[in-house]
């Protein structure tokens, strides 16, 4: 039979996971099994301290965590923005560089690559008054292939 409701809490601890439970009640007069009379008050201290050595610890990682998220905005922000112009980009397999934090964007042909300036007419795209003709008056040329 598996026990679906648990109304007493007789399987619920009464403290919070990673917590020490309290001390034991075993006497009459209230207080804890071997504690002195006075020492009531140092078990909430202790508990305090804890409490607040634990959040100490917890605090770092949800301050990083807290700025990634922010960090990561610009960059979330920009690839909304520029979502129409990256897909065209993909497309077209240009380089895509990111600028500015996201913010900004650099798209490239690496076509460009293969453009190279003209040998026999160093780029000027004319020899003298008449047109280069490798380069078809461009001053470029194409690396590994013509005009």
């Amino acid at each position: 039979m598996i026990k679906i409701n648990n109304a007493t809490s007789e399987n619920n601890p009464p403290w919070m996971p990673g917590e020490f439970p309290g001390p034991t009640r075993t006497s009459l007069s209230g207080a804890p099994a071997g504690a002195v009379p006075g020492a009531a008050s140092s078990d909430t201290w202790t508990r305090l301290r804890r409490g607040l050595v634990a959040a100490a610890r917890a605090f770092p990682l949800a301050s990083r965590v807290l700025l990634s998220w922010l960090a990561a905005l610009p960059r979330r922000l920009g690839d909304r923005l520029f979502a129409m112009n990256d897909a065209e980009a993909y497309w077209r397999n240009w380089q895509i560089t990111r600028t500015q934090g996201g913010l900004g964007r650099r798209y490239r042909d690496p076509r460009f690559d293969t453009l190279a300036e003209c040998p026999k007419c160093r780029g000027a795209g004319a020899i003298g008054d008449q047109p280069c003709p490798p380069c078809l008056s461009t001053g470029r040329v194409t690396l590994g292939g013509v005009g």
